[in-house]
């Protein structure tokens, strides 16, 4: 009898072991058996789980190296100002409680490879005789799962490192945005600058209006013309002291602390050097999380397909009577040791469902990657465009600027000796340049975003800026490194 059933459990685990060979291919998944317990997964890199077409979770890093490199805080005000929001910000340390427990539930998979021990005590009683309790001490040790154990742990790693890129995009998200406030305060600053120097031009032609009509050289009308631009000016001036405190106010919720605008350097002093043109889109920690998504739903595949194969394993007990019912058996305790074979054989269709259901994830995912790789790569596009664009606006500005500035002189001159010109050639020509000089400044700051764009989208903000090996909350935000080929 012993000797069909050890050949009845043989046959059942030969034909399961054949099945499962033809489902899964085993050097994506981790260890089936209890020998898993021995293996070195790592929270931070976790079972390698390779995508198709290459998709995998490891990425390869820009070859070219761009711009100032800062491998700690620089004296420069927008290292250090980043480098605060990014310490500071609450949102980055929720993502960083989030991944610590994304590590945890690594070992919570990870325990299967684990025996387990249980303890119990059952009342019992025998016939009319007696009763009492058996206290039971039992010790189960996985065998072998066909992956079950396995492809937890690697789900849990992928969702673990799904949750890094989490922490990344979020750290580039605040990067970007401080970034982005420092280039909008200082613009702003420039701005009011030159709405003051327009007040204080528009106010110079006013008096000087004023004297020639005192002196009977001009009409009366000059100065109430010129005075209407005054109040103009003072209120465009009004306007742009406005913009700049609200860019103020919004870099301080990013700091944590209020940074005067005055206080902020030139973008000039930041962005020294050409962007690259071929930086690799698989730095952006959004493409690493939908890749680190695609590895998830893998797992959660070969997870359901494991499900139609049984779990071996070895199971011990022990189990001692007590009370009277003790005195009425041979022996008052027993022990036992055997090998178990179960599974799931029939669930109403849910096996069959839950493998249909990951297939469509593991589609969803594979869709996802391809589509943020186009946004990634249709965004950074759009930026170089901007950039080339707004580069050469500027060499047209710059000449603008300086044709109409000769044009003002002259104006001035043909007002004052010649009266060829009147009060409003004069008062236009001041206009034209305070417009000029906005356009200009503005052209400047949309370059100076489009860059900062540009940084971010290719995952190079936290190189540029001087965070990488910069530690947070226990979080080290590493620098990208080379695939290994």
């Amino acid at each position: 009898m012993n000797k069909n059933k050890i050949t009845l459990i043989a046959a059942l685990l030969t034909l399961s072991v054949s099945a499962y060979s033809r489902d899964i291919n085993s050097t994506n998944e981790g260890a089936s058996g209890f020998w898993g317990a021995f293996n070195n997964y790592q929270p931070d890199g976790g079972k390698a789980v390779t995508a198709p077409d290459n998709d995998g979770l490891v990425s390869t890093p820009a070859t070219r190296r761009i711009g100032n490199q800062h491998n700690g805080i620089n004296d420069n005000a927008w290292w250090s100002m980043i480098h605060d929001a990014v310490m500071y910000h609450p949102s980055i340390r929720s993502e960083i409680a989030t991944l610590d427990a994304a590590g945890f539930n690594i070992d919570v998979a990870a325990a299967g490879y684990l025996p387990t021990l249980s303890a119990g005590v059952t009342s019992d009683r025998q016939q009319d005789e007696a009763s009492g309790h058996i206290a039971t001490v039992g010790l189960s040790q996985m065998l072998y799962d066909f992956g079950k154990t396995g492809s937890a742990v690697d789900e849990a790693t992928a969702k673990y490192i799904e949750q890094k890129s989490g922490v990344l995009e979020q750290i580039d998200d605040i990067v970007r945005k401080t970034a982005l406030a420092l280039n909008e305060a200082h613009r702003y600053r420039q701005l009011l600058d030159i709405a003051e120097q327009h007040v204080l031009a528009v106010n110079d032609v006013w008096q000087l209006t004023q004297l020639r009509a005192e002196a009977g050289a001009s009409s009366s009308i000059d100065p109430v013309q010129a005075e209407a631009r005054v109040k103009e000016a003072q209120a465009g001036a009004h306007n742009a002291a406005i913009k700049l405190q609200q860019q103020e106010d919004h870099l301080a919720f990013l700091l944590g602390y209020r940074q005067p605008a005055q206080a902020i350097p030139s973008p000039t002093e930041v962005f020294t050097r050409a962007l690259p043109t071929d930086a690799d889109a698989s730095l952006n920690p959004t493409l690493l999380k939908a890749q680190a998504g695609l590895a998830v739903a893998q797992a959660g595949l070969r997870n359901a397909k494991a499900q139609n194969y049984p779990t071996v394993s070895l199971e011990m007990n022990s189990n001692r009577y007590l009370g009277d019912i003790s005195n009425y058996q041979s022996h008052d305790h027993y022990n036992n040791v055997y090998v178990s074979v179960s599974g799931k054989l029939y669930q109403g269709g849910a096996l069959q469902a839950q493998q249909n259901a990951s297939a469509s994830a593991l589609a969803a995912a594979q869709t996802n990657v391809e589509k943020v790789r186009l946004s990634i790569a249709d965004e950074q596009r759009g930026y170089l465009t901007s950039i080339d664009g707004l580069q050469r606006n500027i060499e047209i500005l710059n000449g603008r600027l300086d044709t109409i500035t000769r044009t003002r002189e002259l104006y001035k001159m043909q007002y004052l000796s010649l009266g060829t010109r009147n009060v409003l050639d004069l008062l236009n020509a001041e206009q034209e340049i305070s417009s000029s000089q906005q356009d200009l400044i503005n052209a400047r700051h949309d370059l100076w975003s489009a860059e900062i764009g540009y940084l971010a989208s290719s995952g190079l903000a936290r190189r540029y800026f001087g965070l990488e090996n910069s530690s947070l909350g226990g979080f080290t935000i590493e620098a990208a490194q080379p695939e290994r080929r």
